[in-house]
């Protein structure tokens, strides 16, 4: 047999060899990985200011729109509202409009409060995704309203399998929770967010929108809240 047909048999022999695919991440390692990039990610935004509108409407039990409020503002990116432990007003309604102004609260500043599960592949929005289901851990600590909460939200995680960037998020709320406000209930909450491009190509907050149904004493505090986040842009450019 000559050397020429001999290297072709045995290339012909390592093409027909099976190769074990590389094993998927869990899906612990992708959040992981998806909490490292949020921190690269929120470093990189402080370089941009945007626009942020708010809209709040009020609904009843069937979710009917029976009031709506609108609002803009100008968003600094060197300048990053958080919750906190700020102390809660005894206004539910003035509670309810500054919280409307705050930054959303944020579930990968406790991933440790959950239990994940790889529910496979998705494309959102042109994006290859893993998606990750989340579900809380028993009897959690907290430090603040907002860790109360999410310490009782389930829900999905979609995250980029290219640079694990969070494409979408959303969830609800489990069981009825008391909150800080005087004797008040959280009965129903739940969320869904989208991320957008960057001028730089990050992906950063695009859309929030969040629904709540609050028992306070003698009536109900209904309200669904959307945020748009828009015309992110190098950050002072055109700032007087």
């Amino acid at each position: 047999m000559n050397r020429m047909l001999l290297k072709w048999i045995c290339l012909l022999l390592l093409a027909a060899t099976p190769v074990r695919a590389a094993s998927a991440p869990t899906a612990s390692e992708i959040i992981r990985q998806v909490v490292a990039r949020d921190k690269v990610l929120v470093e990189r935004r402080k370089a941009f200011d945007y626009d942020i509108e708010i809209t709040r409407e009020k609904l009843d039990s069937k979710l009917t729109v029976l009031s709506t409020d609108r609002e803009k503002e100008v968003m600094r990116g060197d300048r990053r509202p958080s919750y906190g432990t700020r102390t809660a007003s005894a206004d539910p309604e003035k509670e309810a409009q500054k919280t409307s102004r705050e930054e959303p609260f944020e579930l990968l500043n406790v991933i440790d409060h959950y239990t994940y599960t790889l529910e496979g592949d998705q494309w959102v929005d042109g994006v290859d995704c893993y998606k990750i289901g989340f579900k809380p851990k028993p009897d959690m600590p907290y430090s603040n309203r907002e860790e109360k909460v999410l310490n009782n939200v389930s829900g999905h995680i979609w995250a980029s399998k290219l640079d694990f960037s969070v494409i979408r998020n959303e969830g609800y709320l489990m069981r009825s929770v008391s909150v800080a406000w005087i004797f008040a209930t959280l009965r129903e909450m739940e969320f869904h967010f989208d991320a957008t491009r960057l001028p730089n190509g990050d992906y950063g907050p695009g859309r929030l929108q969040y629904r709540y149904l609050v028992d306070i004493p003698f009536t109900q505090l209904h309200e669904r809240d959307t945020r748009i986040m828009s015309k992110y842009r190098p950050a002072g450019l055109g700032r007087k």
